[in-house]
């Protein structure tokens, strides 16, 4: 049978909205609610926490890159007073006593006084500076070090040009001891290594004002001992420990 509904639409009751699309309503206002929520806490709550995190970081990074910087600032000053102290100590152990050396030096020169037969005076001296080396490894010291030189060229004063190797032969003698002819060597040499061949130039026109009137002039060149740097420490540190 077919029921038909005359009412006017206004007088007629009204039908409840569809459950399913009730539903869909509600969830998709739950969802858009959630969703909101959801960004809210993330934005103004997660966000803000990430940006103090962050800032407190590099803060810290900060604060660790000055610590850094200052960390190898100290390192490189470490670094540099280790060498000056390494120089300082390869000085110490291959220093020569050279008011001493000297003092024998000027004895032997003078030895003519003495009546050793020949008459010499100096007309230079020198002692070279001389510079700590090292080996090529880094931060290794070679085993010797060069311990220094003396230079000095003088005139020998003879009676006639005949004399000149003898006196030049005698003063040399007097200022190694001859060692290479099996002399022993003098206190002043004994702490030399080397020394240059003795040679002697005659000046040809003598001066009459002096007496003996014929000169000849003489250099000389004397090496010391290489100093071994890791004995002498080693004397160094058992003389420490007695």
């Amino acid at each position: 049978m077919i029921n038909i509904n005359l009412l006017p639409p206004e007088y007629r009751p009204r039908s409840g909205t569809p459950l399913a699309r009730f539903v869909s309503i509600v969830a998709g206002v739950m969802l858009v609610a959630s969703a909101t929520g959801v960004y809210a806490y993330t934005h103004f709550i997660d966000l803000a926490r990430a940006k103090e995190l962050k800032a407190a970081r590099e803060e810290e990074s900060a604060a660790k890159t000055k610590l850094r910087d200052r960390s190898l600032a100290l390192q490189r000053e470490i670094s540099v007073y280790e060498k000056r102290r390494a120089a300082i100590r390869t000085i110490n152990v291959s220093r020569t006593l050279w008011s001493r050396k000297l003092d024998q030096f000027y004895d032997i020169v003078t030895a003519q006084d003495s009546g050793e037969g020949y008459l010499v005076w100096l007309q230079s001296a020198d002692v070279p500076v001389q510079m700590a080396t090292r080996s090529r490894r880094r931060g290794a010291t070679a085993a010797k070090q060069p311990a220094g030189e003396l230079r000095f060229d003088g005139h020998v004063a003879m009676d006639r040009e005949s004399e000149g190797p003898a006196l030049i032969s005698m003063f040399h003698k007097a200022l190694t001891g001859d060692p290479d002819n099996g002399g022993t060597p003098t206190e002043f040499f004994a702490d030399f290594g080397s020394v240059s061949n003795p040679g002697i130039d005659i000046q040809k026109d003598g001066d009459p004002e002096l007496s003996p009137t014929i000169v000849g002039d003489f250099k000389y060149q004397l090496k010391l001992h290489a100093i071994d740097l890791k004995a002498a420490a080693k004397k160094r540190a058992a003389k420490a420990a007695n």
